[in-house]
Protein backbone atom coordinates (compact mmCIF):
# COMPACT_ATOMS: atom_id res chain seq x y z
CA UNK A 1 0.00 0.00 0.00
CA UNK A 2 2.93 2.22 0.66
CA UNK A 3 2.88 3.49 -3.07
CA UNK A 4 -0.78 2.74 -3.94
CA UNK A 5 -2.34 5.34 -6.04
CA UNK A 6 -5.64 4.21 -5.10
CA UNK A 7 -7.26 6.51 -2.07
CA UNK A 8 -6.84 5.07 1.40
CA UNK A 9 -11.02 5.08 1.83
CA UNK A 10 -10.99 2.75 -1.48
CA UNK A 11 -8.60 0.38 0.16
CA UNK A 12 -10.77 -0.14 3.38
CA UNK A 13 -14.14 -0.46 1.71
CA UNK A 14 -12.00 -2.98 0.35
CA UNK A 15 -11.45 -4.55 3.20
CA UNK A 16 -14.31 -4.12 4.38
CA UNK A 17 -16.08 -6.11 1.98
CA UNK A 18 -13.82 -9.23 1.71
CA UNK A 19 -14.26 -9.42 5.46
CA UNK A 20 -17.50 -9.12 6.50
CA UNK A 21 -19.54 -11.82 4.48
CA UNK A 22 -18.76 -15.91 4.67
CA UNK A 23 -19.14 -15.76 1.12
CA UNK A 24 -16.75 -13.65 0.43
CA UNK A 25 -17.04 -11.31 -2.91
CA UNK A 26 -16.16 -11.37 -6.25
CA UNK A 27 -13.76 -8.79 -8.17
CA UNK A 28 -16.22 -8.50 -10.26
CA UNK A 29 -19.07 -7.31 -7.67
CA UNK A 30 -16.06 -5.65 -5.93
CA UNK A 31 -15.38 -3.01 -8.63
CA UNK A 32 -19.14 -2.17 -8.49
CA UNK A 33 -19.29 -1.74 -5.25
CA UNK A 34 -16.18 0.63 -5.32
CA UNK A 35 -16.15 2.47 -9.25
CA UNK A 36 -13.07 0.78 -9.79
CA UNK A 37 -12.67 -0.83 -13.43
CA UNK A 38 -12.09 -4.49 -13.49
CA UNK A 39 -8.78 -4.58 -13.18
CA UNK A 40 -7.85 -2.59 -10.29
CA UNK A 41 -10.73 -4.54 -8.48
CA UNK A 42 -8.78 -7.99 -9.48
CA UNK A 43 -5.69 -6.22 -7.91
CA UNK A 44 -7.05 -5.83 -5.00
CA UNK A 45 -9.19 -8.38 -4.55
CA UNK A 46 -5.58 -10.10 -5.14
CA UNK A 47 -3.99 -8.24 -2.80
CA UNK A 48 -5.96 -8.63 0.02
CA UNK A 49 -6.22 -12.77 -0.38
CA UNK A 50 -2.62 -12.79 -0.12
CA UNK A 51 -2.33 -10.60 2.76
CA UNK A 52 -4.50 -13.03 4.25
CA UNK A 53 -2.63 -15.99 3.26
CA UNK A 54 0.59 -14.94 4.38
CA UNK A 55 -0.74 -13.82 7.69
CA UNK A 56 -2.30 -17.36 8.31
CA UNK A 57 0.92 -19.54 7.37
CA UNK A 58 1.87 -17.69 11.10
CA UNK A 59 -0.47 -19.87 12.61
CA UNK A 60 -1.04 -23.71 13.16
CA UNK A 61 -3.87 -26.00 14.20
CA UNK A 62 -3.60 -28.29 17.47
CA UNK A 63 -2.29 -26.27 20.02
CA UNK A 64 -3.52 -26.03 23.50
CA UNK A 65 -6.28 -23.48 24.39
CA UNK A 66 -6.61 -20.87 27.03
CA UNK A 67 -7.70 -23.45 29.47
CA UNK A 68 -4.84 -25.83 28.68
CA UNK A 69 -6.81 -28.64 26.61
CA UNK A 70 -6.05 -29.35 22.90
CA UNK A 71 -8.68 -29.95 20.59
CA UNK A 72 -8.56 -32.84 17.82
CA UNK A 73 -7.42 -31.82 14.77
CA UNK A 74 -9.59 -33.44 11.87
CA UNK A 75 -8.10 -33.59 8.84
CA UNK A 76 -9.04 -35.01 5.19
CA UNK A 77 -7.92 -35.21 1.51
CA UNK A 78 -10.35 -32.63 -0.42
CA UNK A 79 -10.15 -31.98 -4.20
CA UNK A 80 -11.46 -28.87 -5.70
CA UNK A 81 -12.02 -27.86 -9.05
CA UNK A 82 -12.31 -29.98 -12.40
CA UNK A 83 -15.59 -30.97 -14.50
CA UNK A 84 -18.60 -31.99 -13.10
CA UNK A 85 -19.25 -35.08 -15.35
CA UNK A 86 -16.03 -36.60 -13.84
CA UNK A 87 -16.51 -37.61 -10.37
CA UNK A 88 -14.65 -37.26 -7.52
CA UNK A 89 -10.88 -38.41 -9.03
CA UNK A 90 -8.76 -36.37 -9.42
CA UNK A 91 -8.54 -35.27 -13.35
CA UNK A 92 -8.43 -31.83 -13.74
CA UNK A 93 -8.61 -31.42 -10.00
CA UNK A 94 -6.74 -29.59 -7.42
CA UNK A 95 -5.67 -31.09 -4.20
CA UNK A 96 -5.88 -30.28 -0.80
CA UNK A 97 -4.76 -31.02 2.47
CA UNK A 98 -7.69 -29.83 5.02
CA UNK A 99 -7.76 -30.05 8.51
CA UNK A 100 -10.29 -28.30 11.70
CA UNK A 101 -9.84 -28.50 15.21
CA UNK A 102 -12.98 -29.99 17.14
CA UNK A 103 -13.19 -29.02 20.50
CA UNK A 104 -14.95 -30.46 23.31
CA UNK A 105 -18.77 -30.55 22.41
CA UNK A 106 -18.19 -30.25 19.52
CA UNK A 107 -17.20 -27.25 18.99
CA UNK A 108 -14.93 -25.62 15.66
CA UNK A 109 -11.99 -23.97 16.30
CA UNK A 110 -9.30 -22.94 14.13
CA UNK A 111 -8.91 -24.48 10.23
CA UNK A 112 -6.21 -24.70 8.21
CA UNK A 113 -5.94 -25.78 4.04
CA UNK A 114 -2.99 -26.08 1.58
CA UNK A 115 -2.45 -27.16 -2.12
CA UNK A 116 -0.27 -30.21 -2.39
CA UNK A 117 1.05 -31.85 -5.54
CA UNK A 118 -0.58 -35.31 -4.25
CA UNK A 119 -1.57 -36.87 -1.24
CA UNK A 120 2.17 -38.17 -0.15
CA UNK A 121 3.59 -38.90 2.93
CA UNK A 122 6.06 -36.23 1.91
CA UNK A 123 3.14 -33.99 1.52
CA UNK A 124 1.47 -34.78 4.61
CA UNK A 125 4.60 -34.21 6.63
CA UNK A 126 5.19 -30.51 4.90
CA UNK A 127 1.52 -30.18 5.91
CA UNK A 128 2.34 -31.02 9.57
CA UNK A 129 5.80 -28.98 9.65
CA UNK A 130 4.12 -25.94 8.45
CA UNK A 131 0.16 -25.92 10.03
CA UNK A 132 0.15 -28.13 13.22
CA UNK A 133 1.09 -27.79 16.51
CA UNK A 134 4.11 -30.18 17.75
CA UNK A 135 1.65 -32.16 20.38
CA UNK A 136 -0.96 -32.01 18.05
CA UNK A 137 -3.76 -35.41 18.00
CA UNK A 138 -4.70 -35.64 14.53
CA UNK A 139 -7.41 -38.10 13.51
CA UNK A 140 -8.09 -38.91 10.14
CA UNK A 141 -9.75 -41.31 7.81
CA UNK A 142 -7.46 -44.74 6.31
CA UNK A 143 -5.90 -43.01 3.83
CA UNK A 144 -2.23 -44.72 3.55
CA UNK A 145 -0.87 -41.52 3.68
CA UNK A 146 -2.33 -39.76 6.38
CA UNK A 147 0.16 -42.53 8.75
CA UNK A 148 2.94 -39.60 8.69
CA UNK A 149 0.73 -37.41 10.77
CA UNK A 150 1.86 -39.17 13.83
CA UNK A 151 5.54 -38.86 15.09
CA UNK A 152 7.61 -36.06 15.72
CA UNK A 153 5.65 -35.31 18.79
CA UNK A 154 1.73 -36.01 17.25
CA UNK A 155 -0.72 -38.71 18.21
CA UNK A 156 -2.62 -40.41 14.70
CA UNK A 157 -5.78 -41.82 15.20
CA UNK A 158 -7.38 -43.30 12.38
CA UNK A 159 -11.13 -44.20 11.27
CA UNK A 160 -12.15 -46.59 8.61
CA UNK A 161 -15.37 -44.82 6.63
CA UNK A 162 -17.14 -46.90 4.99
CA UNK A 163 -19.27 -44.23 3.65
CA UNK A 164 -17.65 -41.47 1.68
CA UNK A 165 -21.00 -39.54 2.04
CA UNK A 166 -20.73 -37.00 4.96
CA UNK A 167 -23.00 -37.54 7.92
CA UNK A 168 -25.28 -35.03 9.49
CA UNK A 169 -24.62 -36.17 12.95
CA UNK A 170 -22.88 -33.53 14.82
CA UNK A 171 -20.87 -36.50 16.87
CA UNK A 172 -20.09 -38.77 13.87
CA UNK A 173 -16.57 -38.68 12.98
CA UNK A 174 -15.16 -35.60 10.95
CA UNK A 175 -18.31 -33.29 11.36
CA UNK A 176 -16.07 -30.19 12.06
CA UNK A 177 -14.30 -30.88 9.06
CA UNK A 178 -16.97 -31.90 6.79
CA UNK A 179 -18.90 -28.30 7.99
CA UNK A 180 -15.62 -26.83 7.14
CA UNK A 181 -15.00 -27.86 3.57
CA UNK A 182 -18.96 -27.44 2.92
CA UNK A 183 -18.95 -23.82 3.94
CA UNK A 184 -15.77 -23.49 1.43
CA UNK A 185 -17.23 -25.34 -1.50
CA UNK A 186 -20.44 -23.23 -0.80
CA UNK A 187 -18.23 -19.49 -0.70
CA UNK A 188 -16.95 -20.67 -3.77
CA UNK A 189 -20.16 -22.26 -6.09
CA UNK A 190 -22.09 -18.94 -4.35
CA UNK A 191 -19.35 -16.21 -5.09
CA UNK A 192 -17.27 -17.15 -8.51
CA UNK A 193 -18.07 -18.97 -12.32
CA UNK A 194 -14.19 -20.16 -11.83
CA UNK A 195 -11.41 -19.76 -10.00
CA UNK A 196 -7.66 -20.37 -11.06
CA UNK A 197 -5.66 -22.94 -10.19
CA UNK A 198 -2.64 -20.58 -9.65
CA UNK A 199 -4.58 -18.68 -7.09
CA UNK A 200 -6.47 -20.73 -5.10
CA UNK A 201 -4.00 -20.89 -2.44
CA UNK A 202 -4.78 -17.49 -2.29
CA UNK A 203 -9.06 -18.32 -2.18
CA UNK A 204 -8.38 -21.14 0.59
CA UNK A 205 -5.89 -18.89 2.47
CA UNK A 206 -8.43 -15.87 2.52
CA UNK A 207 -11.50 -18.49 3.33
CA UNK A 208 -9.00 -19.62 6.34
CA UNK A 209 -8.29 -16.17 7.45
CA UNK A 210 -11.92 -15.32 7.56
CA UNK A 211 -13.23 -18.94 9.21
CA UNK A 212 -10.48 -18.09 11.83
CA UNK A 213 -11.80 -14.55 12.84
CA UNK A 214 -15.47 -15.45 12.33
CA UNK A 215 -15.95 -14.85 16.47
CA UNK A 216 -14.64 -11.14 16.14
CA UNK A 217 -16.36 -9.06 13.76
CA UNK A 218 -15.27 -5.77 14.43
CA UNK A 219 -11.88 -6.58 14.50
CA UNK A 220 -11.94 -7.88 11.01
CA UNK A 221 -11.00 -4.34 9.22
CA UNK A 222 -8.22 -3.62 11.68
CA UNK A 223 -7.10 -7.55 11.79
CA UNK A 224 -6.50 -7.02 7.57
CA UNK A 225 -5.15 -3.31 7.57
CA UNK A 226 -1.77 -5.35 9.95
CA UNK A 227 -1.63 -8.16 7.66
CA UNK A 228 -1.31 -5.96 4.52
CA UNK A 229 0.49 -3.41 6.21
CA UNK A 230 3.24 -6.39 7.09
CA UNK A 231 2.62 -8.58 3.93
CA UNK A 232 5.26 -8.96 0.79
CA UNK A 233 4.41 -7.12 -2.40
CA UNK A 234 2.84 -7.72 -5.30
CA UNK A 235 2.79 -5.98 -8.21
CA UNK A 236 -0.10 -5.96 -10.83
CA UNK A 237 2.54 -8.03 -13.49
CA UNK A 238 2.13 -11.13 -11.48
CA UNK A 239 -1.00 -11.24 -10.54
CA UNK A 240 -2.77 -12.39 -13.56
CA UNK A 241 -3.63 -16.60 -13.78
CA UNK A 242 -3.68 -18.02 -17.24
CA UNK A 243 -5.56 -21.33 -16.29
CA UNK A 244 -9.23 -20.94 -14.97
CA UNK A 245 -10.78 -24.01 -14.01
CA UNK A 246 -14.61 -24.52 -13.07
CA UNK A 247 -15.45 -25.40 -9.18
CA UNK A 248 -17.84 -28.02 -9.28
Amino acid sequence: MAHTKLPLAVWFRAMHAMSSTKQGISAVELGRRLGVSYPTAWYLHKRLRHAMTERESRYVVGGPGTDGSAPVVEADDVYLGGERNQGSGPAGKTRVIAAAERHPRGRMGRVAMQVVSGFTAAAVRAFCDARLAPAAHVHTDGLRAFNAFGGAGRSHQRTITANKRPSRERTSAFFVLNTAIANLSTAIKATHKAISAKHTPDYLGAFCWTTNRRRDMVGMVPALCRAIATSTSLTRRNVFATDTVPIG
